[in-house]
C-alpha cells in the first residue's frame, strides 16, 4: 500500500494507493474526477494520463471549469 498526498481546490488530501505507484489517469478516477476534464502537476510538470505516481509524491489536480 501506498499514500499520495493530492492537492485539489486549495486543499491538501492523502490518497492511499494499492501498491507502489498509480498511473495518473487510475488517480483521477480514485477521486471521482473524469480524466478528460482535469489535469494533474508534479514539481510543476504537467503529467500524462499514463505516467505513474509514486507513494510518497505530492501532486496537484486542477480540474477545468466552464
Amino acid at each position: 500500500m501506498g499514500r499520495i498526498l493530492v492537492e485539489m481546490d486549495g486543499k491538501e488530501r492523502e490518497v492511499e494507493i494499492k501498491g507502489r505507484s498509480v498511473r495518473v489517469d487510475r488517480l483521477l478516477e480514485l477521486l471521482n474526477i473524469y480524466p478528460e476534464t482535469a489535469v494533474v502537476v508534479k514539481d510543476g510538470k504537467l503529467l500524462c494520463d499514463d505516467e505513474r505516481i509514486i507513494h510518497g509524491d505530492h501532486v496537484k489536480v486542477v480540474v477545468a471549469t466552464s
